[in-house]
């Protein structure tokens, strides 16, 4: 949108003060309701907000509702149980890429893109069958316990009903010996690379009856 902050920020330790495990429900006067009900505020810039849908049992079209102290803007979203998406990495001189890699780890911390992809800022390597990778996304839905939406996330927790989980790369099904979230709005997904070529394999994740967003990939090299 337009004018929906008057700086550009994410939420710092300071947002954080005398919230005990709560998450900031406003950032410099910004704030958000969803059905009515608070939603944390992750980033605010004069055109985009960041903010984590709150924990709420109804379903179909709901209102969305921006404060600021200009004033109130409003309008519509669709409320469901699971909206599946990867974290997307690009290129720093490419932002909206392509290419669009899924936001991976190998389990040695080296991010999981083309070697050398961000220069010396980082260590990259694509990943290798038979490997297993920790693949980052959002919107899978109900753990178990479960995580209320507006608080910080006390442990990892997996995923309800995993064997609805089916994520496929380059085709091909993938095991996945872990899937839950791990962070505000993060699920993380261990997943062991099945035997394929070298190059970008498309990624897709399909859970509750939807799926990821097209167009993103893990690179493999074997």
């Amino acid at each position: 949108g337009t004018g929906l902050a008057s700086n550009t920020r994410i939420w710092l330790a300071s947002d954080f003060v005398g919230l005990g495990n709560g998450l900031p429900m406003s950032l410099d006067g910004v704030s958000v309701t969803i059905n009515g009900k608070s939603a944390a505020v992750y980033y605010i810039s004069p055109t985009q907000l960041n903010v984590q849908a709150p924990t709420d049992s109804s379903l179909g079209t709901v209102s969305v509702v921006v404060k600021n102290s200009s004033g109130t803007a409003s309008g519509t979203t669709t409320l469901q149980n699971y909206s599946p998406a990867f974290f997307p990495l690009t290129a720093p001189g490419n932002p909206l890429g392509p290419p669009v890699y899924a936001a991976a780890v190998h389990l040695d911390g080296a991010i999981v893109v083309p070697a050398g992809f961000y220069g010396t800022a980082a260590t990259t390597r694509p990943a290798t069958p038979g490997e297993t990778i920790e693949i980052y996304g959002t919107g899978f839905g109900p753990t178990n316990p479960p995580v209320a939406a507006g608080l910080l996330v006390p442990g990892a927790a997996p995923l309800t009903d995993p064997t609805q989980l089916q994520i496929r790369i380059g085709g091909v099904l993938a095991s996945v010996s872990f899937a839950g979230i791990t962070a505000v709005g993060e699920y993380q997904f261990n997943v062991v690379i099945p035997a394929l070529p070298d190059g970008d394999q498309p990624i897709v994740a399909t859970i509750g009856g939807l799926t990821s967003q097209t167009g993103i990939s893990i690179p493999i090299k074997n």
